[in-house]
């Protein structure tokens, strides 16, 4: 497949947009069965370039990715009940889908902020 076209797994996964040697290559929409969906770009059938993520446990993450990986700058919000509280958001540098480089970690719940850097989703220093 090339160009514009859609692909429906047996699964019932859906990936609508642009296709280059039969992989997901250019600006696409992709969505799982189990409600996770992704818009933004695509290479070699990998997420790669600026996009928008739907996590299935109600996360949201915007920014960067590379090789189906978060990387580069991103914020990710987190929903009530998650591990890191009411509402929470972390905006921020990605390394290998870890909160890595310099960050800020914002907790809705109680206002708290954690600003410095990050390495292996673990603040280590404030700025």
């Amino acid at each position: 497949m090339h160009g514009l076209g859609i692909y429906s797994t047996r699964t019932g996964h859906k990936y609508k947009g642009y296709f280059k040697n039969n992989k997901p290559d250019g600006y696409g929409l992709f969505s799982s069965t189990d409600g996770q969906s992704y818009e933004g770009s695509f290479k070699k059938g990998e997420l790669s370039g600026k996009g928008i993520m739907n996590y299935s446990d109600g996360r949201k993450y915007k920014g960067n990715f590379e090789k189906n990986k978060l990387e580069g700058y991103g914020v990710m919000t987190y929903p009530s009940g998650h591990i890191y509280g009411e509402g929470s958001r972390y905006e921020g540098e990605w390394k290998e889908d870890k909160r890595d480089g310099k960050g800020r970690m914002i907790y809705l719940d109680d206002g708290r902020e954690l600003k410095g850097w990050f390495k292996d989703n673990v603040f280590i220093k404030k700025q």
